[in-house]
């Protein structure tokens, strides 16, 4: 039997310097810097990759999370 979805809080702390840093259940997931463009997306175990957009950013620190957990 499929398991029903639980809502999940996604927490954005503004660390300033506009650098976010994305946590769910907190559990910190990884930062982005919105200092260049494209914008530079660092995971919890230091590896970075680059998001076009905000979105896109907080979309793939969410999937990382939810592969791994």
């Amino acid at each position: 039997m499929a398991r029903s979805n639980k809502p999940v809080a996604v927490e954005i702390n503004d660390l300033g310097d506009n650098l976010n840093e994305v946590m769910v259940n907190k559990v910190r997931l990884g930062t982005i810097d919105e200092t260049k463009t494209p914008l530079q997306v660092r995971y919890a175990d230091n590896r970075t990759t680059n998001a076009k957009s905000f979105d896109e950013a907080v979309s793939l620190l969410i999937a990382e999370y939810n592969l791994h957990h």
